[in-house]
């Protein structure tokens, strides 16, 4: 499988790192990647760095200040049962700003880690496995073709440009012996978390960390780490200093630097009080959950009282709410176990065959879907009663019941077939099953499981190829059209690639209700990925085409000379810039824009200009729409992006360990 002993470049930071999970698969960073490793596009960049690290040299310059700061573009998901978590997609200049300060900063950073990781149960450290590696025998033939034609794409948003020791999950810590022996070995347990950690985080902290107060911290050298981190974070942010961007594993690495440190002063504070760590408790953190372990009840109200006293003092807050203490060992919620007999009830409609096994079975026998009656019904009744019961746990039920369902379908990429020929309609059922449990929670995540299923089982059935089969699944797909009028439509923003790519549409109120939810949102992705899905009907498409010209043209009109970076209208310059259906006035006022900034820039030899000159050239290599596959967003759309949807969900979902099945909650924000 694919690119064995391709040596990673450092430039994969900005694929890896810099960008949410939970975001349209249209758009990406790696067209921008492929023109900066250009030999000379690259040397300009070694050139930056050198310059940047001369300056830091000499104790008197500030570091990444003139000309950096940009807008990123904000949208929210689905968090919780009633709340929503406001993301952030940075903006391409700020991914050089943050390349050029990691390949300054890095060996500081990780320095700082090694030292002060102490109850950081997750931190970044230096990834001496420089080369990507075939995983022979572990991914099937099905995923062959499909790796090679992803080639790098599907390191993006992958967070592993650094290595993240020692554990990657909570659930994978939850699994492990540390945890097992903590509740043999103490007698009471507590779990906390900070109140909306990364909104909360004030990037002037970062400088109060240096010295003892913020008056000592004003006197620090310019080029300082914290210092430097505390105008990085604003540069990429549009100069606000209250809380960081939320989605990119930059962000966590960010973090995790001022959460150490209040790790710190707490256990210094303790061992004053003769209260020793590893001795009379343990403390377990994951980003912003806290695990505590003692011996005495009164030990855990200590340690709870420091992490309130000392984290205040740097803006943050512990979360009453989710404040949980008792006696070990932690049982598991009712909740999880109501789930889990629910999920083995599912996994009973599926054989079990070992391959071995199933590939000694006569032709007519080899499927792994039972043959029979499913009682759907009854399953739906009692997904009723758990989301009645278990109202605050709805999204990871959800989450746990489709990772049953695809991790069974999933066995079609390791050679099985799903469906015999005479239970090819089981299909439907499963798939009508799939989305009654995605409604109760329609996220980012498991909107992907979705289409990784339907792609799964496209290989067998051929929606796209036979109508019989395709008017089953739009009609299955129709009869849950609620869930695309009430969901969020930034959760949902992949079914409209996938809806283009099988032929099927959703109803005139249904597609009226997203044009509205898209004017409310005015988010320049959004209407990408509606103008794509209405080319299906070629008098639809020209009226929504006509409409979101009228709403680029009006925001290009509003980004002024000065500072355009740093107005939310650029974001339409990016994502429109090489669109091939807007006009060609229109095109032609962009890229008026876009060379205005680069002439600009010619005249200064500032690394921030240089870089900013770097853009403009990508972004006026796309003239025209000539070439709309080559820039941040995809014009042209992804052949075959169910299975590219598909593929990256095999990567990256899909719950926990149960059942041997060894699938990670990796890398996303929920």
């Amino acid at each position: 499988m694919g690119w064995n002993g391709l040596e990673r470049d450092k430039l994969d930071f900005i694929l890896t790192d810099l960008l949410p999970v939970e975001i349209s698969e249209l758009f990406s960073f790696r067209k921008f990647y492929s023109f900066l490793l250009i030999k000379s596009n690259k040397k300009k960049l070694d050139n930056a760095i050198r310059e940047i690290k001369q300056n830091k040299s000499k104790n008197d310059n500030i570091m990444f200040k003139a000309g950096w700061a940009t807008q990123p573009l904000k949208y929210k998901i689905i968090k919780g049962t009633d709340a929503m978590r406001e993301m952030s997609i940075i903006q391409p200049f700020s991914a050089l700003n943050l390349y050029l300060f990691i390949s300054v900063y890095q060996k500081y950073i990780l320095n700082y880690f090694e030292k002060h990781h102490k109850f950081s149960i997750r931190y970044h450290k230096k990834n001496t496995d420089l080369y990507y590696k075939s995983k022979k025998g572990e991914i099937s033939h099905y995923f062959h073709k499909e790796s090679f034609s992803v080639g790098r794409d599907s390191i993006q948003q992958a967070g592993n440009y650094f290595k993240i020791i020692p554990f990657e999950s909570i659930n994978s810590f939850a699994d492990s012996r540390i945890w097992r022996m903590c509740n043999f070995k103490y007698k009471y347990y507590a779990k906390m978390d900070y109140k909306s950690c990364f909104d909360s985080i004030y990037t002037h902290a970062f400088t109060w960390m240096i010295e003892r107060n913020t008056t000592d911290a004003k006197n620090a050298n310019n080029y300082h780490l914290f210092i430097t981190i505390d105008r990085i974070l604003q540069n990429i942010n549009g100069r606000v200093s209250n809380g960081i961007v939320v989605g990119p594993e930059f962000s966590r690495m960010i973090a995790e630097i001022l959460l150490q440190h209040i790790d710190e002063k707490i256990e210094i504070l303790l061992a004053k009080e003769k209260i020793l760590y590893n001795v009379d408790y343990v403390v377990f953190r994951y980003v912003d959950d806290i695990f505590l372990f003692a011996n005495h009840p009164g030990i855990i109200e200590k340690v709870i009282k420091k992490y309130k006293t000392i984290s205040e003092k740097y803006l943050l807050r512990l979360n009453e709410l989710k404040l949980v203490k008792g006696n070990t060992p932690c049982l598991p919620k009712e909740w999880l176990e109501k789930t889990r007999q629910l999920s083995d009830v599912i996994g009973d409609f599926f054989f079990k065959w070992k391959k071995s096994d199933y590939d000694k079975l006569p032709d007519n026998e080899k499927f792994i879907v039972k043959p029979g009656s499913f009682f759907i019904d009854k399953i739906k009744d009692e997904i009723v009663v758990l989301s009645k019961t278990y109202k605050e746990e709805i999204q990871t039920i959800v989450s746990f019941l489709l990772s049953t369902l695809l991790n069974n379908i999933s066995k079609k990429k390791n050679g099985y077939t799903l469906f015999g020929e005479k239970n090819r309609n089981k299909a439907f059922l499963l798939l009508d099953l799939a989305f009654y449990i995605y409604a109760y929670y329609p996220s980012f995540t498991q909107t992907r499981k979705m289409i990784s299923m339907i792609s799964y089982i496209d290989s067998e059935i051929n929606f796209k190829n036979s109508d019989d089969a395709k008017t089953k699944l739009s009609k299955i797909i129709n009869r849950y059209d609620f869930i695309f009028r009430t969901g969020n439509i930034f959760d949902l923003c992949d079914w409209f690639p996938l809806f283009l790519e099988y032929h099927i549409n959703l109803d005139m109120k249904t597609e009226s209700t997203l044009i509205e939810e898209a004017e409310k949102y005015n988010n320049p992705i959004i209407w990408a990925n509606l103008l794509l899905y209405s080319k299906y009907y070629t008098p639809f498409f020209k009226e929504l085409k006509n409409k979101i010209e009228m709403i680029v043209d009006k925001q290009i009109n509003r980004i002024y000379d000065k500072d355009p970076m740093m107005q939310n209208e650029f974001w339409y310059l990016l994502i429109f810039h090489n669109c091939p259906y807007i006009s060609h006035t229109l095109q032609t006022k962009m890229f008026k824009l876009i060379s205005d900034i680069e002439l600009d820039c010619s005249k200064k030899q500032e690394p921030s200009f240089v870089c900013k000159k770097l853009l403009c050239e990508f972004l006026n290599n796309n003239k025209n729409g000539k070439k709309p596959e080559e820039s941040f967003f995809n014009w042209k759309g992804i052949e075959n992006f169910s299975a590219k949807i598909t593929y990256r969900t095999y990567q990256r979902t899909i719950f926990k360990t149960y059942k041997k099945s060894k699938n990670k909650l990796y890398a996303s924000i929920e």
